[in-house]
């Protein structure tokens, strides 16, 4: 393993499947995560999954501060070190990455406005127990914000199969978040096409209770 112009509006573009996507539109994807985060100053945010690329928790972080913080979760010492050392050259204090496991991330109960998982959830070994530790992590009105790949074409193939090509449709995510405690709020398709074809998606989620 290691999101008002509207939101429909943020997200309303799609690269062409020719060429790689631009600085202008990356900079939307991620005003509309923010957005579907709630980012503000102030809030505690997790971030699933970091893997190699902290430009995501960097810039919530500075937006969070100076009370705010963002906490990163590897299931490695090695990426976790990574990314405490990647915040510490960037200056950015109130970014923390801590160790958790293939079931479990680790963070406190009630403790977090949102948590994101981008690009990570088809990597999950134990979805039915991560999503229940991430649901206890999130205060009563949290969020949680998932960002997914699939191929249109291939849009009916099994979960096994899509996992191993690093894609999850939303047919196949959304009753795994229901099953485990979650309403999905909102499902914005096209955020991006990549040169494959493989088009990006925004999926929020809130706790039933």
């Amino acid at each position: 393993m290691p999101l008002k112009i509207t939101l429909a509006a943020l997200l309303a573009m799609a690269c062409s499947q020719a060429q790689q996507p631009t600085e202008a539109e990356l900079n939307k994807v991620a005003a509309a995560m923010d957005a579907a985060l709630g980012v503000h100053a102030g809030a505690v945010i997790a971030d699933i999954g970091t893997g190699l690329a902290v430009q995501h928790p960097v810039r919530i972080a500075g937006k969070v501060a100076p009370t705010g913080k963002v906490v990163c979760v590897e299931i490695t010492q090695a990426a976790v070190s990574r990314i405490n050392t990647q915040a510490e050259a960037q200056h950015v204090p109130n970014l923390q990455a801590v160790l958790g496991r293939e079931d479990d991330p680790g963070l406190a109960a009630g403790a977090f406005d949102a948590i994101l998982i981008s690009n990570t959830y088809h990597e999950f070994t134990h979805p039915p127990a991560m999503l229940k530790h991430l649901c206890d992590a999130l205060k009563p009105d949290g969020r949680l914000v998932i960002v997914e790949n699939y191929a249109p074409a291939r849009r009916k193939d099994s979960r096994e199969e899509q996992a191993k090509r690093h894609d999850m449709t939303p047919e196949l995510l959304e009753p795994e978040l229901s099953a485990a405690g979650f309403v999905v709020k909102e499902r914005v398709e096209s955020i991006l096409t990549d040169p494959a074809g493989r088009v990006r998606y925004l999926v929020r989620a809130e706790r039933t209770n």
